[in-house]
């Protein structure tokens, strides 16, 4: 995004219009914007040039925001998507919640409106400009759950009594819903300023209601339809690996000041993978197919003890060399997009770090140290192959000693 980025605001009533060209007038420096008077002229601004951000009101005569977005959605995929309205009834909520990244109640300030368009922009810019990229992420609106889960997710939900805490726990051994979940609660102006990272606390404050009919009604998840390279334990394996990340990197975060954010960057930081695995499946899987055979290979001539035997690139080389960004890159952005706190988003980034931490200094250390000790636990799932033995001498006490307490947790394993 090398020009100033271009923000559309669209509201059927002129006043409304008129109030953000006033409210919004120190932003001209930084921001082009264009001002149209309910949907139908959205959509010819759109069709003469790109928007990067487009806040919509929700009420507006023939085209309304719902179908608005929709439509900026099939056009203009990698255009950010953000609602200022008020007075929706509580289905239209759900369906507001599910075509935009950002949910604001009007009367907004005008502190608010810039945070949520910041928020936007810096979520485009932090992927790669490669051709599609931003459009890969700006345009998911669901992502892929293993069926297994999404089985008891559905099991759980038909259960009208079944409580946050119970629909939670279940959520949070699925990355893909737990995601949406804290996507929704983050856009839906229920959180009052604050990034929640909290799975039972985004299901108790959407309420059980709201997460049932999202999740029955309105298709924010979806099975994987395998692509043509991606084998059947694929998923398995990333979810595994997710889940363990999350409870040891929990683990190491006891008595930390970031302790409340852990779980949910362990379970999160793969989350890039499912993004380029749903928007370019036949792409990705011919990449994760290479970094396993190149793998396989390295992996069989250490075996051998054969001399100078090169060790096989991370995924993360091979994505950049094919894709022009990474998997962590591509998760980073999705969750900044999503509204998620700014160290959760950070942990995804560099969660693939070249040097393992010894210390659980902070929430990106923690998220980084827990990838390593589960891929030599469990099997890589984007590192490089064969994996090297972390030395586990050098880690702090504490450290050795959460590691050692997750082992044990994990019990007899064929």
């Amino acid at each position: 995004m090398t020009q100033k980025p271009h923000v559309l605001f669209v509201d059927d009533e002129p006043r409304v219009l008129d109030g953000l060209r006033r409210m919004l007038r120190t932003q001209r420096n930084r921001w082009e914007m264009s001002f149209a008077n309910g949907g139908a002229e959205a959509l010819a601004l759109l069709g003469e040039r790109h928007c990067d951000v487009v806040v919509s009101d929700f009420r507006m005569p023939e085209i309304d925001g719902a179908a608005l977005l929709e439509k900026v959605r099939t056009v203009s995929p990698d255009t950010a998507r953000i609602i200022l309205s008020g007075q929706t009834s509580a289905d239209n909520v759900m369906r507001v919640m599910t075509l935009a990244h950002r949910f604001l109640n009007k009367p907004a300030t005008s502190d608010e409106i810039i945070e949520a368009i910041e928020l936007v922009l810096s979520a485009q810019m932090t992927t790669s400009t490669s051709p599609g990229i931003i459009s890969d992420v700006s345009g998911v609106s669901s992502l892929p759950s293993p069926p297994a889960l999404l089985a008891e997710l559905l099991s759980v939900l038909e259960d009208e009594k079944a409580s946050a805490s119970s629909i939670g726990k279940v959520i949070e051994g699925d990355p893909a819903i737990a995601a949406k979940i804290l996507n929704l609660a983050n856009s839906s102006g229920c959180t009052a300023g604050r990034r929640l990272a909290d799975i039972t606390q985004a299901v108790a404050l959407l309420g059980t209601n709201v997460v049932r009919g999202l999740v029955l009604l309105h298709d924010i998840v979806s099975v994987f339809a395998a692509g043509v390279h991606l084998p059947a334990a694929w998923m398995d394996a990333l979810n595994t690996h997710s889940v363990q990340c999350a409870q040891l990197a929990h683990r190491l975060s006891i008595g930390k000041e970031w302790a409340q954010h852990a779980f949910t960057a362990g379970l999160l930081h793969e989350l890039g993978q499912l993004v380029l695995a749903t928007s370019r499946p036949d792409q990705f899987g011919v990449i994760v197919s290479e970094w396993r055979q190149a793998g396989e290979a390295a992996e069989a001539g250490a075996h051998t003890a054969e001399a100078g035997v090169k060790a096989a690139p991370a995924l993360g080389e091979l994505e950049t060399a094919g894709l022009g960004t990474s998997h962590s890159d591509a998760g980073a952005s999705l969750l900044s997009l999503w509204g998620l706190p700014a160290d959760v988003v950070e942990a995804a980034a560099g969660h693939a770090r070249t040097e393992t931490p010894t210390t659980a200094e902070n929430l990106n250390a923690a998220v980084a140290l827990a990838h390593t000790m589960v891929e030599q636990e469990f099997g890589p799932v984007c590192g490089i192959r064969p994996i090297s033995p972390l030395d586990e001498s050098t880690l702090g006490p504490a450290e050795r000693n959460h590691l050692q307490q997750w082992r044990a947790s994990l019990g007899p394993r064929q």
